[in-house]
C-alpha cells in the first residue's frame, strides 16, 4: 500500500502528537485517509490507496498539499 511521510515541527522541535490526514477529491477518488499521528520524531506515515494530489490536514487545518506517495514537513 503507498505510504505518504509528514513531518511537523513546533518551535523548531519535532511535534509529538499531531493527527494528520488526507484528503482526496477527484472524479475517481474522494475523502479522508484514517487519522495518523506524529512519534516523537515528529514524523506520521500515512497508509492510503488512493494516490495522486491531496490535501495535507493537521489537527484539522488545511495546511497545503501533496503529491501522494510523498514526503513533506510543515511547522506549526
Amino acid at each position: 500500500m503507498p505510504t505518504s511521510k509528514i513531518t511537523v515541527y513546533r518551535n523548531g522541535n519535532p511535534a509529538k502528537n499531531i493527527k494528520v490526514t488526507l484528503e482526496y477529491s477527484g472524479f475517481s477518488q474522494n475523502g479522508f485517509t484514517s487519522p495518523e499521528y506524529t512519534n516523537s520524531n515528529g514524523v506520521a506515515f500515512i497508509e492510503h490507496s488512493s494516490t495522486g494530489n491531496a490535501t495535507v490536514y493537521i489537527n484539522g487545518q488545511s495546511k497545503g498539499s501533496l503529491n501522494t506517495p510523498g514526503e513533506d514537513i510543515y511547522y506549526l
